[in-house]
């Protein structure tokens, strides 16, 4: 077949198979070991490829980061959270967030996050955009939580509470399985989930909030 003829590499794909193996590159050998050539061979590329999709090493980095925000923004937004008792909804908020916050992913995703924001040579409209993703980051969970909260999802303070609890969990289980087998931890988890849930439940009889499911939104997931 004539080389002018040869149908041309789908676009959307390599982009997607770049940025995967970006947090690919950096799970297996570290972030520091994940270069521009590592990656490309890892995607089955060339640098060049690459530079023709996203310019520079900065720019495939913050790609990569926006890639993941999007994805975490469509899957927390459809989530369903169910359950009579205070404890089942809050075990569905981390179910949802354990796909994001329990993966390895998240771990190659802090280290791109924490180099862009601090390195010196990070331009400035990318450390703006970095900030930006953390500043917008409540506005994805907290219609989640509010979901499992109710009324009491009105108190800005409950919800943080309840979020940074389960995220450290879910964060800091992530981080130990990348260090080694783990034991069961389901005891731990439903210590965990029963301590949020009295917490919440005395804040909220001192507020006068009561911590019920949404209207409506208990059985069906947001915007369906």
């Amino acid at each position: 077949m004539d080389a002018s003829r040869r149908p041309r590499p789908d676009g959307a794909a390599t982009r997607a198979r770049v940025l995967d193996a970006v947090v690919e590159c950096i799970l297996k050998n570290g972030y520091y070991q994940a270069s521009s050539n590592a990656i490309a061979r890892h995607a089955g590329v060339t640098w060049g490829t690459i530079q023709h999709q996203f310019g520079t090493r900065e720019a495939l980095l913050l790609a990569v980061v926006q890639d993941r925000w999007q994805r975490l923004t469509r899957h927390l937004g459809t989530a369903a959270v169910s359950g009579e008792t205070l404890e089942e909804r809050l075990a569905g908020v981390m179910g949802a967030l354990e796909t994001h916050y329990g993966s390895p992913e998240h771990l190659a995703i802090m280290q791109i996050m924490l180099d862009l924001a601090q390195s010196p040579a990070t331009a400035e409209s990318t450390k703006r955009a970095v900030e930006t993703h953390a500043a917008e980051l409540s506005q994805v969970w907290h219609p989640l939580l509010a979901k499992a909260l109710g009324d009491a999802a009105s108190d800005e303070d409950l919800v943080r509470y309840a979020f940074l609890t389960i995220r450290g969990y879910l964060s800091a289980n992530a981080m130990a399985a990348r260090l080694g087998p783990q034991p069961p931890d389901g005891a731990v988890r439903a210590l965990l989930l029963q301590g949020i849930a009295r917490a919440i439940r005395e804040h909220a009889t001192r507020t006068g909030r009561a911590p019920g499911p949404a209207t409506g939104s208990s059985n069906s997931p947001a915007g369906g």
